[in-house]
């Protein structure tokens, strides 16, 4: 038969004659397999029943949808789990539970060789009395609970939510607490409150009372006293939720700052979300308190906001989950399963968020509606919204301390309205000065985070988004880099010393805002800047690092930019190439070259090959500032800056040279730290600095070396510098510093005389940077016994005549913008130009700009480390001393050290490209790792253990 080909109706029948004829012949059991291949189930079961084979039978009886017989067979045998499994699937529950409580009378008369049934009659009674709910029998329901007992009755009803029947119930059988309970449920809650003698239970009904009342704008006296009640109930049984609550809801109602402070801080220890956004945004709204207590409560909140509805459009982790629920329990909305949410018409949350009469509800009674839950996160994302906005333009709208620019830089503020600071700061000042700027740029970061973050369905309004940040997107990211890079000069009440530096410049918290807001900036500025501007730019690149450090991103996202264009130049350097090589030589007709040549260097000159590599100028202040705070080298700091000073001074081309702020910053930079190395090589010098420039000492150590203070103490790394020859490294550091003054005073290039282009045009006297400028040549005139070539004195006579000059036309033409103490300044140095005289020329000025000291300094490492200072001791210096003229210069550079530091040029370019490539290759290595250990990973794993699994993950995480 199985070999026959022929249809399954023909087999069918063929099988059927067989079964007769086996039976015919007495072959019974022959008979029994030809009707089970022919399928007939239910002659099967007979015929097995006939020979004896009871439980085979009750098998045919099932295949066949013979129910009753099988359970007939069943219980014939004895198999009564079997015969329950048979009532469950046709769903004959009360049958069922009749037929176990008849199969337990059975056990108990000991007539059965089982000791123990797998199913219980309680349980079908529950099954059976849910069959009858979800047919919405509930009178069949409650008649089937009955015989059960009360405990497992309630426990039914309440995972049903029927908690009408269960209250009923409760109350039948005197149980006060959870008949409060579920009073609470149904929106009794003061008559819960007064029910109940559990202490947190009544907290929660009180809270819920409150919540109610000033959901209605209720009474706000009673609604005080039960908040009051609640809060010290809440304190007793110490219910940390209850207690934010409570703080919250009376800060509303009371309008009290400290009390919604309180409440912002409770809810952020309890990660709740929600509560920190409505606080933040009640005391923006609602308190008078001081802008920047206020301020300084936004970054955080408005993270967690957007936290928040991340959260809401994906959950991903067990917190988030957390976030969402304490979220949905805010509004008043519980969450009854993934597609569905109830919302309570009785306890709205502490915030009643308005919903769209016209969505599609799948259920709606007097106490609680049904919605889907994607209906109910749109409401929320907007109003979510709305809060972000209503916050942040409450919060830009107001205006924060700041020091008045008239009066940094000398000049009389005739703004009577005028709130900002006329007068030095102290450090508080100063830390709130700087904190509320950096407030500010995480603002600024969020808003723009917050145009990525919310759904796209709501792109018209966020909108909003972008009339809040204004046409000038990035205005508070500049503002904040103009105050701790400020085109006037460093005010030293922000690094005195490392303390004061970690109080003021460190963020409170680890704000992702702040420091994405600032990478933004620079990318935007790069975006925004041609070829020739990125690649050429010293101010660029030097805003660039700037932002990078304070936002942490120094160096790996300034080496990124880096790469970006080096790579980018090569290409086109490339591609141009190849255009001349298919026009062929012997045409006259001339290419443009690429963009960018002057700020991209080739160590690679003598090589003939048209695949050059460059670099960008800018890894020379990058590499020089490495080998100080990284490397512990002043003296290839100050060979590397060598090399990139000139090339600004040789090359004195825009956009390569600097503004005079950041290239007298550089300078600033430069001659403290190598007259410091001056101070410790050469015993009993003395360095006359002022008390701004030794705070440069702390500012500069603080940006650059904040992920290692071991490796970047600067006072550790001169004391550290053992030179085999100091004779020749006091030379050669005299050299140098005599190069910075030759730079600044226009010796090196006419072209390029900072200090006569500082009082070129009034714009750079009324930013500061003109006073910067000169107090900075000031400083190395007072110097010029010490640490400067002899020759140095002479070169600066000529220009004084000459500023004085400029200043008084600039005066005509622009009265009241020339400060009076620049001029002052200027007249005495033309007057007499003595090192005395210079001095306290020096001293005066910075006495009157920023109550500021002239510092005599020495190298000590006893019990100070570092520079020792005090006051400046002018009068033993010489009175008569005046400086000499140009042509008697005692000192010329020594031409063999010129020509070394060129040939050395070449060699700091190679060693720079040969690191980059190294690294290039090493992170190309373990890219090729990576690739080749990821889809193995999971079996390496399981072979070698977790040892190989750390690893793979490290280096995955390492690329």
């Amino acid at each position: 038969m199985t070999s026959k080909k022929v249809s399954p109706k023909e087999k069918q029948v063929e099988y059927l004659k067989l079964a007769k004829t086996y039976l015919e012949c007495k072959e019974p059991k022959l008979s029994l397999k030809c009707l089970s291949c022919a399928k007939e189930f239910q002659l099967s079961g007979q015929l097995s029943e006939k020979l004896g084979k009871i439980k085979d039978a009750a098998y045919f009886y099932k295949r066949s949808q013979r129910y009753q017989d099988a359970l007939r067979c069943f219980e014939q045998i004895q198999e009564f789990d079997l015969a329950l499994k048979i009532y469950c699937q046709e769903e004959l529950y009360e049958e069922a539970a009749v037929a176990v409580e008849k199969y337990e009378e059975m056990l108990k008369a000991k007539t059965l060789p089982i000791s123990k049934l797998s199913y219980s009659a309680s349980q079908f009674y529950l099954e059976a009395a849910a069959k009858h709910l979800s047919a919405n029998e509930i009178e069949k329901m409650m008649t089937v609970l009955s015989k059960l007992d009360i405990d497992d009755q309630l426990v039914f009803l309440k995972s049903r939510k029927r908690l009408r029947e269960a209250a009923d119930l409760l109350k039948r059988e005197g149980r006060r607490e959870e008949a409060a309970l579920l009073m609470k449920q149904h929106g009794c809650l003061l008559g819960a409150a007064k029910l109940t003698a559990d202490k947190a239970f009544q907290a929660s009904c009180l809270l819920g009372a409150a919540r109610l009342n000033v959901a209605r704008n209720l009474d706000a006296e009673h609604t005080e006293a039960i908040l009051r009640e609640a809060l010290d109930l809440c304190k007793e049984t110490r219910q940390l939720s209850g207690i934010a609550e409570a703080q919250f809801l009376l800060g509303v109602i009371l309008k009290d700052f400290q009390k919604l402070k309180d409440a912002f801080f409770s809810f952020a220890k309890l990660n709740h979300s929600a509560g920190m956004v409505e606080a933040l945004y009640e005391i923006t709204s609602q308190c008078e308190a001081d802008p920047e207590k206020v301020l300084a409560l936004a970054p955080g909140g408005l993270e967690v906001l957007l936290s928040l509805v991340r959260a809401l459009k994906k959950v991903t982790n067990n917190a988030e989950k957390e976030m969402v629920k304490s979220c949905f329990e805010f509004f008043g909305i519980s969450q009854v399963d993934a597609k569905y949410c109830q919302i309570a018409q009785n306890d709205p949350g502490p915030i009643r968020i308005l919903f769209d009469p016209d969505l599609n509800l799948r259920e709606k009674k007097k106490d609680r509606s049904l919605i889907m839950a994607d209906q109910v996160k749109l409401p929320l994302y907007k109003h979510l919204l709305n809060r972000l906005c209503q916050i942040t333009q409450s919060l830009l709208g107001k205006s924060y301390p700041s020091v008045c620019t008239k009066f940094i830089i000398g000049l009389k503020c005739k703004d009577e309205s005028c709130e900002d600071f006329h007068r030095p700061l102290r450090r508080c000042e100063a830390k709130s000065l700087v904190q509320s700027k950096m407030h500010l740029v995480a603002i600024n970061g969020l808003l723009l985070e917050a145009k990525k973050v919310f759904p796209k369905i709501l792109a018209e309004e966020c909108e909003r988004i972008d009339h809040i940040l204004s046409t000038d997107t990035y205005r508070h990211c500049r503002s904040f880099l103009n105050v701790l890079f400020p085109k006037h000069f460093h005010q030293r009440v922000l690094s005195e010393n490392p303390v004061a530096c970690r109080e003021i410049l460190k963020p409170r918290y680890k704000s992702k805002s702040y420091r994405f807001a600032l990478k933004e900036y620079i990318h935007f500025l790069f975006r925004n800047e041609g070829a020739r501007g990125r690649r050429e730019s010293t101010d660029l690149w030097l805003s660039a690092m700037q932002a990078f450090l304070l936002s942490s991103h120094y160096p790996e996202e300034f080496e990124k930019l880096l790469h970006q264009e080096e790579d980018s130049y090569h290409r086109e350097l490339q591609a141009l190439e190849s255009e001349k090589a298919e026009r062929g030589k012997g045409r006259g007709s001339r290419m443009k070259g690429v963009e960018g040549k002057f700020g991209m260097l080739a160590p690679n000159k003598d090589d003939g090959s048209p695949a050059k590599t460059h670099l960008c100028f800018i890894r020379l202040l990058e590499n020089c500032i490495d080998q100080l705070y990284m490397h512990r080298n002043p003296e290839n700091c100050k060979r590397l800056f060598f090399r990139f000073m000139n090339v600004l001074v040789k090359k004195c081309t825009e956009p390569l040279i600097p503004s005079i702020g950041n290239t007298v910053a550089l300078l600033e930079f430069q001659f403290i730290h190598c007259g410091a190395v001056l101070a410790r090589l050469w015993k009993n010098a003395i360095l006359r600095l002022p008390k701004s420039y030794i705070a440069l000492f702390h500012y500069w150590e603080f940006l650059f070396s904040k992920k290692d203070k071991e490796l970047g103490n600067v006072f550790s790394i001169i004391q550290e510098y053992k030179p085999k020859d100091v004779a020749r490294a006091v030379r050669n550091f005299r050299f140098h510093l005599s190069y910075l003054f030759k730079v600044l005073c226009g010796y090196e290039n006419v072209d390029f005389n900072v200090l006569l282009d500082a009082f070129s045009d009034i714009d750079y006297v009324v930013s500061g940077e003109a006073e910067r400028t000169l107090v900075l040549c000031l400083v190395m005139l007072v110097n010029a016994e010490e640490v400067l070539q002899p020759f140095c004195k002479a070169l600066m006579c000529r220009h004084f005549q000459e500023i004085e000059s400029r200043l008084q036309l600039m005066s005509m033409d622009h009265p009241d913008q020339v400060p009076e103490r620049l001029q002052k300044v200027v007249k005495r140095l033309v007057m007499e130009a003595s090192v005395k005289s210079v001095a306290e020329a020096l001293q005066d000025l910075l006495s009157e700009r920023d109550e500021e000291y002239l510092m005599d300094c020495s190298w000590r490492w006893d019990s100070v480390h570092g520079l020792y200072y005090e006051e400046a001791k002018l009068n033993r210096l010489l009175c008569a001393n005046p400086m000499g003229h140009p042509g008697e210069l005692e000192y010329e550079f020594n031409q063999d050290e010129t020509e070394e530091l060129a040939l050395e040029d070449r060699d700091d370019l190679v060693t720079i490209l040969s690191q980059k490539q190294r690294k290039d290759s090493i992170r190309r290595k373990l890219r090729i790792v990576c690739l080749v250990c990821s889809p193995r990973w999971f079996e390496l794993c399981l072979i070698y253990g977790a040892e190989i699994s750390e690893s793979v993950l490290y280096v995955a995480w390492y690329v």
